[in-house]
């Protein structure tokens, strides 16, 4: 008995159709596997500054709050202002790094013209202090990712 033609005719997949099949199907799913991973990181790492913004804010927040806070005009720096009562988030932290003091009368400018950084300076003028100060606080990631830096003017009431 003879079988009819279609029958000897084995249609499919060759071997090398199916290798590159695989290859095409692996060289995807690597770009797609590679992308996600960098969106992921590049999200984590945006989520780190973005937190380390808010603690540097909140912790300006908290110095100028005068309840926490109030005006000191001690001239001591950095020991003047606290951060304590502060919630921070788990691997954050807030420092206070430099109190400024305003000078009314500074060194002659060279130039005659007005400039409020030649106002401030880090030690206390020699009349005491003028009732206005520059803090600047600085919030920084536990894992080193962030760093971010804030100044604030904080005045005599």
């Amino acid at each position: 008995m003879r079988l009819p033609p279609h029958v000897h005719s084995e249609d499919g997949f060759s071997l090398a159709e199916l290798l590159v099949t695989i290859v095409l199907v692996s060289v995807t799913f690597v770009a797609i596997l590679t992308g996600l991973m960098t969106t992921i990181r590049v999200s984590a790492s945006h989520r780190t500054q973005a937190t380390t913004d808010a603690v540097v804010r909140s912790a300006a927040e908290w110095v100028k709050d005068i309840s926490h806070n109030p005006y000191r005009a001690t001239c001591n720096g950095t020991a003047m202002y606290s951060l304590n009562g502060l919630a921070m988030p788990t691997g954050y932290s807030a420092t206070i790094t430099t109190v400024e003091y305003w000078n009314p009368v500074p060194a002659p400018a060279a130039t005659g013209t007005y400039n409020v950084s030649s106002h401030m300076q880090s030690v206390c003028p020699s009349g005491g202090d003028a009732g206005l100060q520059r803090i600047t606080i600085v919030a920084t990631a536990s894992n080193g990712q962030a760093t971010e830096t804030v100044q604030i003017m904080k005045r005599a009431i």
